[in-house]
């Protein structure tokens, strides 16, 4: 019997000193029916990779799957992307750190996208309201809420949340790149940061949003607001001073300290809002075949001031934005851009501008080792929803001698050249579909 477990041992031996030799001199075995070892191409097992920076493969967008937010992941997690991710060891170096380039490059796009879209929701605000009458619940049901923004005409909650001190609005969880952790902020024409800080020194009071429009961009909330305080019959409202004591007066008492950005917005066009509610109800005044006595005095009362408890002036509009995104896993650093970015009047779309940016981060492979690069951003066209088009992104890695140029096409195809020394080495092409070719310049 100890004989048996000795040959046992002995055939054990022999097959883990015959795979260390294969995999130290990159030797095959012959296709067949059993699993190809990590090393050869067509391998279905992954490296057993321990240390949570590498455990990812990189596609063809890499950076945009790999970088999957590792630091805020559980043991469970990390084991279920470890089982899940296979890395291609056919991919030279050169290629493989294109690739992240053109992933990195996706992420921001997609971080770009995303503050873009939740703008343009903030910016289709109508607190007049459409397809109601006056003095009936008119105000469209539903609640705002995160994940898509735009068409859907739903502002994100980050927008409407009390501001961090810092002024950063965080994306949630899954409204963009996955290898991110983006936030904004928000500056005014007079170069001043929103904060709560700046809340509180301009002693901002407005009727909130959900007040406003019943908490959807398009409803009449304010307006029933208004016309609860209108008792059927009022002989006082016959006369300007009618209107002003009975209505405009009492409507102090809707104010509440401004704590988000989108109440700091509102507060900027606060004349935008009084002229829309008061145009709305003065056509459904008329519309009711009221006495011309009491349309007059409504339209001569003081329909003005009665929204916000202060005034805003021009310099208090929103003028730029900043992001910050903050890669962890594969990948970690920041990057940060900065844009010109208008919401000018209520109703009216966002007005982007040019948009540049810069950071450092640190690209680990588990093959090549650890490769920082600075980033130089600049984006120089984008479509009518403000999403950025066109541009360019140098990735330099100073210790290495390696400079990454890649260029983002109006057509949504990319390029980046890989030089090191100088010398252009490598050229990895991705079409409008998403189909990525590498050409090698060394061979």
């Amino acid at each position: 019997m100890k004989k048996f477990f000795k040959l046992i041992a002995l055939l054990l031996a022999v097959v883990v000193i015959t795979v260390a030799v294969m995999a130290v001199v990159n030797i095959c075995p012959p296709q067949g029916p059993w699993p190809q070892p990590p090393w050869c191409p067509g391998s279905t097992i992954p490296w057993p990779f321990s240390n949570s920076e590498a455990i990812s493969g990189v596609g063809d967008d890499a950076g945009s799957a790999v970088e999957e937010g590792i630091s805020a992941a559980g043991d469970d997690e990390i084991s279920a992307v470890e089982d899940d991710q296979q890395f291609d060891s056919t991919v030279s170096e050169n290629e493989r750190l294109a690739q992240v380039a053109i992933g990195l490059m996706q992420d921001l796009s997609t971080v770009n996208s995303y503050f873009n879209d939740a703008a343009s929701s903030v910016s289709g605000i109508n607190p007049g309201g459409t397809g109601s009458s006056f003095g009936s619940s008119g105000s469209t049901s539903g609640t705002s809420g995160t994940g898509s923004v735009g068409a859907s005409g739903q502002i994100p909650d980050g927008f409407m949340d009390p501001l961090p001190p810092s002024g950063y609005i965080p994306a949630p969880a899954g409204a963009c790149a996955v290898g991110a952790t983006p936030s904004a902020s928000f500056l005014t024409q007079g170069g001043d940061k929103v904060t709560p800080e700046l809340l509180a020194e301009k002693d901002i009071q407005v009727i909130n949003f959900d007040a406003l429009t019943g908490g959807t961009v398009d409803g009449r909330a304010l307006q029933n607001t208004i016309t609860s305080l209108i008792t059927p019959g009022d002989q006082a409202l016959g006369t300007t001073t009618g209107w002003n004591q009975k209505v405009w007066s009492e409507m102090a008492q809707y104010h509440t300290p401004a704590e988000s950005l989108l109440d700091y917005h509102l507060w900027t066009v606060s004349d935008d809002i009084e002229a829309a509610v008061v145009e709305s109800m003065s056509a459904s005044l008329e519309s009711m075949g009221l006495p011309s006595m009491v349309v007059n005095a409504f339209n001569n009362s003081q329909t003005s001031g009665w929204y916000a408890g202060s005034t805003p002036e021009e310099a208090d509009k929103i003028a730029a934005m900043e992001i910050e995104a903050v890669f962890s896993g594969r990948t970690e650093g920041t990057i940060y851009e900065q844009r010109e970015f208008r919401l000018p009047n209520l109703g009216e779309m966002p007005q982007f501008g040019p948009m540049d940016g810069e950071g450092s981060v640190v690209y680990h492979d588990p093959d090549f080792g650890d490769y920082p690069f600075d980033l130089d951003i600049e984006w120089t066209k984008w479509d009518e929803l403000g999403r950025v088009t066109e541009g360019t992104i140098d990735f330099t890695d100073e210790e290495h001698q390696v400079v990454i140029e890649m260029a983002v096409n109006e057509d949504n195809s990319r390029i980046a050249h890989v030089f090191r020394a100088g010398v252009e080495v490598g050229i990895v092409n991705v079409d409008t579909n998403g189909e990525t070719t590498y050409e090698d310049l060394t061979e």
